[in-house]
């Protein structure tokens, strides 16, 4: 099996930060769960990560940047199981993310235009869970439910590349002063857990 994780978060060496725990977790889990697995992992916002900002020179000029988007592509494509880890900025994923989206969302490589209409080049075997940290609850407070851009977003684009299931792992809320942010991380880790045991042991 091989494995992509994607670290989004602004702030990815502050292991106080949410996402980064739960993608530690993660990583600790799958050395026992898949100790055979090929796992790679990529850090968005470090300073060797090579993600090309969309800039009107390369966009006239697509080849100053096609090995770079050719080798996330190509990263993307061999992965079985990928695992997004990602704060909530503004409703919305955070800016790196979006420009890692606009370097492997490319037509004729992820999806292809066609009479009928865009047509996804991925042949859907891929497994792809959303791990979203949050201030605010999203999923279940009336005032914010409507404000719940980004997993509609991320199905969006998957779907887009052919990939029709993404599973939803959500830490929520933990600004709000009433709740536990420890416990709702932590019921988020179990959330995570017993995702990662259900797709490395089908």
């Amino acid at each position: 099996m091989n494995i992509l994780t994607i670290n989004a978060h602004p702030d990815y060496r502050n292991p106080q930060r949410s996402a980064n725990q739960l993608a530690q977790f993660a990583s600790q889990k799958l050395t026992t769960l898949a100790p055979n697995a090929h796992v790679e992992q990529l850090t968005l916002y470090a300073p060797d990560a090579q993600i090309p900002e969309i800039t009107g020179e390369n966009l006239n000029n697509p080849a100053l940047i096609a090995d770079a988007q050719d080798a996330l592509i190509d990263q993307w494509k061999r992965a079985d199981l990928i695992l997004i880890f990602t704060p909530l900025h503004n409703f919305n994923v955070v800016s790196r993310l979006k420009d890692y989206i606009d370097n492997i969302l490319i037509a004729n490589k992820t999806f292809k235009y066609t009479a009928d209409g865009s047509v996804g080049l991925l042949d859907g075997h891929q497994k792809v869970a959303f791990i979203q940290t949050s201030g605010s609850d999203y999923e279940h407070d009336i005032r914010y439910v409507n404000a719940d851009i980004a997993p509609h977003y991320m199905r969006t684009i998957l779907n887009f590349m052919g990939i029709t299931k993404m599973e939803l792992i959500r830490a929520q809320g933990l600004d709000l002063v009433e709740n536990d942010k420890a416990a709702l991380v932590e019921a988020a880790k179990k959330q995570l857990g017993d995702y990662l045991t259900s797709v490395t042991t089908d």
